[in-house]
Protein backbone atom coordinates (compact mmCIF):
# COMPACT_ATOMS: atom_id res chain seq x y z
CA UNK A 1 0.00 0.00 0.00
CA UNK A 2 2.78 2.44 0.89
CA UNK A 3 4.16 1.81 -2.61
CA UNK A 4 0.93 3.22 -4.13
CA UNK A 5 0.91 6.16 -1.74
CA UNK A 6 4.55 6.90 -2.55
CA UNK A 7 3.69 6.87 -6.27
CA UNK A 8 0.85 9.37 -5.69
CA UNK A 9 3.27 11.66 -3.86
CA UNK A 10 5.92 11.31 -6.57
CA UNK A 11 3.36 12.21 -9.27
CA UNK A 12 2.00 15.18 -7.31
CA UNK A 13 2.73 18.75 -8.32
CA UNK A 14 1.65 22.28 -7.45
CA UNK A 15 -0.05 22.51 -10.85
CA UNK A 16 -2.14 19.38 -10.19
CA UNK A 17 -3.07 20.62 -6.71
CA UNK A 18 -4.32 23.90 -8.21
CA UNK A 19 -6.22 22.03 -10.96
CA UNK A 20 -7.91 19.79 -8.37
CA UNK A 21 -8.73 22.91 -6.36
CA UNK A 22 -10.50 24.45 -9.35
CA UNK A 23 -12.49 21.27 -10.01
CA UNK A 24 -13.49 21.11 -6.35
CA UNK A 25 -14.62 24.76 -6.30
CA UNK A 26 -16.77 24.24 -9.41
CA UNK A 27 -18.48 21.19 -7.91
CA UNK A 28 -18.88 22.95 -4.55
CA UNK A 29 -20.59 25.94 -6.14
CA UNK A 30 -22.88 23.78 -8.30
CA UNK A 31 -23.97 21.41 -5.52
CA UNK A 32 -24.50 24.16 -2.94
CA UNK A 33 -25.52 27.34 -4.77
CA UNK A 34 -27.18 26.37 -8.05
CA UNK A 35 -30.83 25.71 -8.83
CA UNK A 36 -29.97 22.02 -9.35
CA UNK A 37 -28.31 21.83 -5.94
CA UNK A 38 -29.12 22.66 -2.34
CA UNK A 39 -30.15 26.24 -3.19
CA UNK A 40 -32.79 24.86 -5.56
CA UNK A 41 -34.03 22.46 -2.90
CA UNK A 42 -34.30 25.24 -0.33
CA UNK A 43 -36.53 27.18 -2.74
CA UNK A 44 -38.79 24.17 -3.25
CA UNK A 45 -39.04 23.29 0.44
CA UNK A 46 -39.13 26.79 1.89
CA UNK A 47 -35.89 26.22 3.77
CA UNK A 48 -36.04 22.53 4.77
CA UNK A 49 -32.55 21.11 4.44
CA UNK A 50 -30.95 17.74 3.63
CA UNK A 51 -29.87 14.91 5.90
CA UNK A 52 -26.27 15.34 4.67
CA UNK A 53 -26.05 18.51 6.76
CA UNK A 54 -27.29 16.84 9.96
CA UNK A 55 -24.78 15.02 12.12
CA UNK A 56 -25.97 12.13 14.26
CA UNK A 57 -29.73 11.91 14.00
CA UNK A 58 -32.31 9.47 15.32
CA UNK A 59 -35.01 7.70 13.36
CA UNK A 60 -37.56 10.29 14.54
CA UNK A 61 -35.30 13.19 13.52
CA UNK A 62 -34.70 11.61 10.08
CA UNK A 63 -38.46 11.18 9.66
CA UNK A 64 -39.08 14.81 10.63
CA UNK A 65 -36.42 16.11 8.24
CA UNK A 66 -37.75 14.04 5.34
CA UNK A 67 -41.32 15.09 6.16
CA UNK A 68 -40.24 18.72 6.06
CA UNK A 69 -38.85 18.17 2.55
CA UNK A 70 -42.18 16.84 1.34
CA UNK A 71 -42.70 14.68 -1.74
CA UNK A 72 -41.34 17.27 -4.18
CA UNK A 73 -38.31 17.97 -2.00
CA UNK A 74 -37.48 14.28 -1.56
CA UNK A 75 -37.84 13.75 -5.31
CA UNK A 76 -35.50 16.68 -6.00
CA UNK A 77 -33.04 15.41 -3.36
CA UNK A 78 -32.86 11.89 -4.80
CA UNK A 79 -32.82 12.86 -8.51
CA UNK A 80 -30.65 16.01 -8.45
CA UNK A 81 -28.56 16.34 -5.29
CA UNK A 82 -27.69 12.74 -4.45
CA UNK A 83 -26.36 11.88 -7.94
CA UNK A 84 -24.06 14.91 -7.70
CA UNK A 85 -23.14 13.87 -4.15
CA UNK A 86 -21.56 10.69 -5.47
CA UNK A 87 -19.27 12.74 -7.75
CA UNK A 88 -18.64 15.64 -5.35
CA UNK A 89 -16.67 13.47 -2.86
CA UNK A 90 -14.31 12.52 -5.68
CA UNK A 91 -13.63 16.21 -6.33
CA UNK A 92 -12.89 17.03 -2.69
CA UNK A 93 -10.84 13.87 -2.26
CA UNK A 94 -8.65 14.79 -5.24
CA UNK A 95 -8.40 18.34 -3.87
CA UNK A 96 -7.25 17.18 -0.44
CA UNK A 97 -4.98 14.42 -1.73
CA UNK A 98 -3.42 16.86 -4.18
CA UNK A 99 -2.48 19.29 -1.42
CA UNK A 100 -1.44 16.65 1.13
CA UNK A 101 0.74 14.87 -1.47
CA UNK A 102 2.45 18.02 -2.76
CA UNK A 103 3.13 19.25 0.77
CA UNK A 104 4.65 15.90 1.77
CA UNK A 105 6.66 15.77 -1.49
CA UNK A 106 8.15 19.21 -0.89
CA UNK A 107 9.05 18.52 2.73
CA UNK A 108 11.56 16.15 4.24
CA UNK A 109 8.91 14.04 5.97
CA UNK A 110 9.46 10.31 6.09
CA UNK A 111 7.37 7.86 4.06
CA UNK A 112 5.15 6.91 7.03
CA UNK A 113 3.43 10.27 6.52
CA UNK A 114 2.24 9.01 3.12
CA UNK A 115 -0.65 7.37 5.00
CA UNK A 116 -2.16 10.81 5.56
CA UNK A 117 -3.43 10.51 1.98
CA UNK A 118 -5.89 7.88 3.23
CA UNK A 119 -7.76 10.36 5.44
CA UNK A 120 -9.63 12.04 2.53
CA UNK A 121 -10.29 8.63 0.98
CA UNK A 122 -11.96 7.45 4.19
CA UNK A 123 -14.02 10.65 4.24
CA UNK A 124 -15.17 9.96 0.67
CA UNK A 125 -16.13 6.35 1.44
CA UNK A 126 -18.15 7.42 4.48
CA UNK A 127 -19.85 10.12 2.37
CA UNK A 128 -20.87 7.45 -0.15
CA UNK A 129 -22.15 5.16 2.63
CA UNK A 130 -24.15 8.05 4.05
CA UNK A 131 -25.65 8.66 0.59
CA UNK A 132 -26.61 5.00 0.23
CA UNK A 133 -28.37 5.14 3.61
CA UNK A 134 -30.20 8.33 2.61
CA UNK A 135 -31.35 6.76 -0.67
CA UNK A 136 -32.81 3.84 1.27
CA UNK A 137 -34.50 6.25 3.71
CA UNK A 138 -36.11 8.29 0.94
CA UNK A 139 -37.24 5.17 -0.89
CA UNK A 140 -38.77 3.63 2.23
CA UNK A 141 -40.33 6.83 3.61
CA UNK A 142 -42.52 6.95 5.71
CA UNK A 143 -41.52 3.48 6.99
CA UNK A 144 -37.89 4.28 7.69
CA UNK A 145 -35.51 1.39 8.14
CA UNK A 146 -33.61 1.45 11.44
CA UNK A 147 -30.48 0.05 9.80
CA UNK A 148 -30.57 2.72 7.08
CA UNK A 149 -30.89 5.47 9.71
CA UNK A 150 -27.99 3.90 11.59
CA UNK A 151 -25.89 3.68 8.40
CA UNK A 152 -26.65 7.20 7.16
CA UNK A 153 -26.31 8.85 10.57
CA UNK A 154 -23.11 7.11 11.64
CA UNK A 155 -21.47 7.34 8.22
CA UNK A 156 -22.27 11.06 8.34
CA UNK A 157 -20.58 11.35 11.73
CA UNK A 158 -17.47 9.55 10.45
CA UNK A 159 -17.48 11.67 7.27
CA UNK A 160 -17.55 14.79 9.46
CA UNK A 161 -14.71 13.54 11.65
CA UNK A 162 -12.46 12.74 8.69
CA UNK A 163 -13.45 15.97 6.94
CA UNK A 164 -12.60 18.02 10.03
CA UNK A 165 -9.23 16.30 10.31
CA UNK A 166 -8.12 17.09 6.77
CA UNK A 167 -7.69 20.87 7.18
CA UNK A 168 -5.76 20.21 10.39
CA UNK A 169 -3.44 17.85 8.49
CA UNK A 170 -2.92 20.42 5.73
CA UNK A 171 -2.24 23.24 8.19
CA UNK A 172 0.31 21.10 10.06
CA UNK A 173 1.99 20.13 6.76
CA UNK A 174 2.15 23.79 5.69
CA UNK A 175 3.74 24.70 9.04
CA UNK A 176 6.24 21.83 8.75
CA UNK A 177 7.14 22.84 5.20
CA UNK A 178 7.47 26.51 6.23
CA UNK A 179 9.74 25.62 9.16
CA UNK A 180 11.88 23.37 6.97
CA UNK A 181 12.24 26.08 4.31
CA UNK A 182 13.19 28.65 7.00
CA UNK A 183 15.94 26.38 8.31
CA UNK A 184 17.54 26.04 4.87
Amino acid sequence: MNKHLTLIIQKSSWKKAVLFSAIFVIFYVVINFSDIGVAGLLKITGGANILDFAIGYTKLEAYQMLSALGTEGMSFYITKILPMDFVFPISYTLFYIGWIAVLIKNSTLKSQFNYLILVPIFGMVFDWLENIGIIVLINTYPNLSSWAVFLASNAGILKAIFSAGIPVIIIILVIVLFIQKQRK
